[in-house]
């Protein structure tokens, strides 16, 4: 193979325009990889701008209808990131239009080139990308689109697109594993190409990266045969009383109470999760069974006279589950689904393969019901797969995923139920207790290596407090215990893997270099034999707009910002697109009220941080952090149950 690296509208003004999913400075860093690499692996390069002239005003219609000036030739917006700057002997083509083919200057470049595949990489995924890779598809080119090295301001859009690109043999690679295919030479760039299946997904535990397991991965026989069993499995258990239903579902919760010790064990092992919060989990995972039980309502319907409804189940439940709390976030949604007569396909996430399937065969072991909760363990191509020909998708992951998942669920027209993290604020007011926010801060934000979707992100300030707390701030931090997950002292293990610990090294790296102040407050810390471990950071950070402040890290990272005043702290508190979690440490009850009335969060909390939920109330984000009904609580039944109404002649 002769591959040729396309990076498209890697401008200013495109990167700053705003509302870029990812974030602009990671697909930049990626890019940047991938630059780098295919100039010492001798991979040609060619940079596709967009270029407009005021003299002959060249814009598109609709930049001209709307009265945009974007990329205007030799401007600063023009140009992209020092980083990704052409060399002298790089081909930089100029277009107007979407697709980099559009002027035919490309066509003949890479004629020259001899070259057979192309690399895309660039901006917007939806748009220039998508009309560049549709147009060397439709002239024989082998197409990989590096897939976090692409960004689109339509995210749903960019969803639509890579499901689109993806049915036409356009396959998405993370830049790692193109790096190491340009690395290892065109043969091994071949084997990108390939998109088939994975036979088997595999996992390294996080306290030791020696120890890796593999699981088969489900792929469509799989899964064809999955939901087949499913179906029939629902004919029968819908017509089991729900008291029954409910007996059977308290039983695999003795079963799960029997066999904590295993279920500690596997949380420990394969997530790293420090054993006193693992026994939390197993804890909440029984908690929750016993507050959905509590929800069932046994006259919930109106029995027809001339009129009347009913709630009826949606069938078969695809639940993606995450990888921080493998066992209590699933069996949280499990439990009501099968209370209110509907049946499960779990897709774990790979780290959490093998507990899932230990709940699943003490499921079958407590219940007798083995084909109402089946288990189908794989990557993201098993988990849309499954999604498209479920009846409604219940997923707990990143936006990237929520995403993906809603494309799906639009599409086949099945509800959707996603909790998608969180970007949680505290605000710290002047007169709050500051050692005590301080603990509950701190604690919020780096215990289990940051790796809670509600733990505290960031920390708005009164600027009159700021100092002080911010001392007290480094004291409670440095008194947290990090080390191995096995200690029944350990508050902050390692992240789930090296790549995760990478990833959010990379954004501290870059607010370092964007001259940020960042703090490290733990005065031992030695690393560990995965790789994965990364100590708890501080970064003091004034513009809103900054990626450490916008973007969720999922990591050891706690932001601090500083607020002038009460508008500007309800302000920072709002000013990014998530929407899970908040909380508000002060002793004013104008100032409680007014917080309860103004900050858009789907769970609120008073004088204790964002991280941690209560197992009977229901548990969703609002804004980018959630997509249809809460969790849990209520919304079980609102979820998991549609309406029938009845009309008797």
């Amino acid at each position: 193979m002769k591959p040729v690296l396309l990076l498209v509208d890697f401008q200013n003004d495109f990167l700053r325009a705003g509302d870029l999913e990812p974030y602009p400075a990671s697909i930049v860093a990626a890019a940047t990889d991938l630059l780098n690499t295919s100039r010492t692996g001798a991979v040609p390069v060619v940079h596709v701008w967009s270029t407009v002239n005021r003299s002959g005003d060249n814009r598109m219609p609709h930049q001209k209808r709307n009265g945009v000036w974007m990329c205007l030739e030799d401007s600063a917006g023009h140009a992209c990131p020092d980083v990704l700057r052409p060399h002298k002997k790089e081909t930089i083509i100029h277009k107007t239009f979407f697709s980099a083919f559009s002027t035919g200057q490309l066509d003949l470049v890479l004629h020259e080139l001899n070259a057979d595949a192309l690399i895309i990489a660039g901006v917007h995924l939806h748009a220039c990308v998508r009309a560049t890779a549709l147009d060397a598809y439709a002239k024989g080119y082998s197409v990989v689109v590096a897939e976090d090295s692409t960004a689109s301001n339509d995210p749903l859009h960019g969803a639509i697109t890579k499901r689109y690109l993806q049915k036409r043999s356009l396959v998405f690679r993370s830049s790692g594993e193109i790096l190491a295919a340009i690395s290892a030479g065109g043969a091994r760039f071949g084997e990108l190409l390939v998109d088939k299946e994975p036979e088997v997904v595999t996992h390294s535990s996080p306290r030791n990266c020696e120890r890796t397991w593999r699981v088969a991965a489900g792929r469509k026989p799989d899964i064809e045969a999955a939901v087949a069993a499913s179906r029939k499995a629902l004919e029968d258990w819908r017509r089991v009383p729900v008291d029954d239903r409910l007996r059977l579902l308290q039983a695999f919760g003795r079963q799960l109470e029997q066999h904590e010790r295993q279920l500690v064990d596997l949380l420990v092992e394969d997530i790293g999760k420090p054993i006193r919060y693992a026994r939390d989990e197993v804890a909440r995972a029984i908690a929750l069974i016993d507050a959905a039980a509590k929800q069932v309502e046994p006259r919930q319907d109106r029995v027809p006279q001339k009129t009347g409804f009913r709630r009826e189940p949606l069938g078969v439940i695809a639940l993606v589950g995450p990888f921080n709390n493998p066992l209590a976030i699933p069996v949280g949604k499990i439990v009501p689904a099968l209370l209110y007569g509907n049946v499960v396909i779990w897709k774990p996430a790979v780290p959490g393969s093998r507990i899932t399937q230990q709940t699943a065969d003490l499921f079958a072991m407590a219940t007798g019901w083995p084909k109402v909760l089946q288990v189908l363990p794989g990557g993201d191509q098993t988990a849309r797969e499954l999604m498209a020909v479920s009846d409604a998708v219940t997923i707990s992951g990143s936006l990237k995923a929520g995403r993906a998942a809603q494309e799906i669920c639009a599409t086949h027209h099945i509800p959707l139920q996603a909790e998608l993290g969180g970007n949680n604020a505290s605000i710290v007011w002047r007169d709050a207790d500051l050692g005590a926010a301080a603990e509950s801060i701190s604690e919020g934000a780096f215990a289990f290596a940051g790796q809670r979707c509600t733990a505290n992100r960031r920390a708005v300030v009164d600027s009159s407090v700021y100092d002080v707390f911010l001392d007290q701030l480094i004291l409670a931090s440095r008194r947290l215990v990090w080390g191995d997950p096995v200690d029944e002292k350990t508050q902050i293990g390692p992240l789930i893997s090296s790549a995760s610990h990478n990833r959010v090294k990379a954004v501290i790296d870059r607010a370092r270099a964007a001259s940020l102040r960042v703090i490290t407050p733990l005065e031992k810390f030695n690393g560990d034999r995965s790789g994965a471990c990364l100590e708890p950071t501080i970064i003091c950070c004034d513009n809103p707009d900054a990626e450490v402040v916008q973007e969720e890290t999922f990591g050891p990272v706690l932001v601090i910002q500083k607020a002038k005043d009460w508008d500007k702290a309800i302000s920072l508190c709002n000013g990014v697109k998530q929407g899970l979690a908040a909380a508000i440490f002060t002793t004013s009850p104008k100032r409680i009220e007014d917080f309860l009335r103004r900050v858009r969060a789907g769970i609120l909390k008073i004088n204790c941080s964002t991280a941690n939920a209560a197992v009977d109330l229901p548990f969703g984000g609002w804004k980018a952090s959630g997509i249809g009904p809460a969790e849990h609580g209520p919304s079980n039944r609102e979820f998991f149950t549609r309406m029938q109404s009845i009309y008797l002649a």
